[in-house]
C-alpha cells in the first residue's frame, strides 16, 4: 500500500451532479468505460481509461488505455479499481457508480468491502446516497444539517460498533448482520462518528444537495 496521500479517483458511467471531494496534484484519475466522457464533461481528463467500452461507442484518447474483453468476470469499475491496486494506491474516491442498476451499485459494495479488507479506504458517491465500508476503524463523515444515515453489518456479527453526532447515539455495541437496527439514523449538524473494533459495516448516508 503507498504511504503517501495521494488517490485514487474512478469514475463510473452515470452522471455526476455533485463532488464532494475533487483530484489535487498527484492523484490518480482512472475511467471506468463511459466514465471517461463523464470525467471530461467535469473538466477532468482521465490518466488511464479502463473498459470494453462497449457504452463510451469508441476507443478514448487518454494517455494510457487498458482495453478489456466485453465476457469478463469483474466489472470496468472493479477492473479499474484492480489497477490502481496492482500500482500501490489504497484510498479511493469513486464517482458515477452509485444507483442506476442494483447489481452494480451491488457489486460496488462488495468492492469496497474488498479494500477495506485489505486495510484501505473507498468512499463511493452518487448524487442522492454515499456509501463506504469499514472494517476494524472509525469513519468521519463530517457535518451535515439534514440527512439519513444506516449502519449495516456485513460480518456475521461487527463487535464494539459505537455511533456518534447523530440523532441515535450508542455505545460499544454488537452489531449482528441480519437485523434493522442500525438503518433509518440522521444527521444533527454535529460532526458524527461511527466505529467498529471487529468487524465490517456499510455505512450509507444522503449526498448532501
Amino acid at each position: 500500500m503507498r504511504e503517501d496521500k495521494c488517490r485514487c479517483f474512478v469514475f463510473g458511467a452515470l452522471p455526476v451532479g455533485k463532488m464532494p471531494e475533487k483530484p489535487s496534484e498527484g492523484d490518480l484519475v482512472i475511467a471506468a468505460d463511459k466514465g471517461y466522457d463523464v470525467a471530461l464533461s467535469l473538466g477532468i481528463t482521465p490518466d488511464i481509461a479502463v473498459g470494453d467500452f462497449d457504452s463510451l461507442g469508441h476507443i478514448p484518447d487518454a494517455p494510457e488505455v487498458i482495453s478489456l474483453e466485453v465476457r469478463k468476470d469483474d466489472t470496468d469499475v472493479e477492473h479499474a479499481v484492480n489497477v490502481a491496486m496492482g500500482r500501490g494506491y489504497s484510498d479511493f474516491v469513486v464517482y458515477g457508480a452509485v444507483g442506476g442498476q442494483l447489481d452494480h451499485t451491488l457489486g460496488n459494495i462488495a468492492v469496497a468491502e474488498r479494500i477495506a479488507n485489505k486495510g484501505g479506504r473507498a468512499v463511493f458517491y452518487g448524487d442522492e446516497s454515499s456509501f463506504t465500508v469499514i472494517r476494524n476503524a472509525t469513519f468521519k463523515p463530517g457535518r451535515h444539517s439534514s440527512g439519513r444515515v444506516t449502519v449495516t453489518s456485513l460480518s456475521d456479527v461487527s463487535g464494539g460498533v459505537s455511533i456518534r453526532g447523530l440523532s441515535y447515539e450508542v455505545g460499544y455495541f454488537d452489531l449482528p448482520r441480519a437485523t434493522t437496527r442500525g438503518v433509518g439514523n440522521s444527521f444533527v449538524g454535529r460532526s458524527a462518528e461511527i466505529t467498529v473494533r471487529d468487524g465490517t459495516l456499510l455505512v450509507v448516508w444522503d449526498t448532501p444537495v
